[in-house]
């Protein structure tokens, strides 16, 4: 099985641009999810750990066979 990837992104990045959080995918050969987190910047778990996890917890859980 192909490595599953979840990619979240916050709009107020500086660092990654919409185009390079875009063109992620098509580096990437299984599943691939992209969720953006809204006035969010580079630093997601500073800044927003609340609603990371909610995404990566359910993510992690599909993806580990349990």
């Amino acid at each position: 099985m192909r490595t599953p990837t979840l990619f979240v992104w916050g709009d107020g990045d500086a660092a990654i641009t919409r185009r390079a959080a875009d063109n992620c995918a098509d580096h990437v050969a299984g599943p691939y999810r992209f969720e953006t987190l809204r006035g969010v910047s580079h630093w997601i778990p500073d800044e927003a750990p609340a609603e990371l996890a909610a995404l990566l917890l359910p993510h992690l859980k599909e993806w580990s066979g349990q």
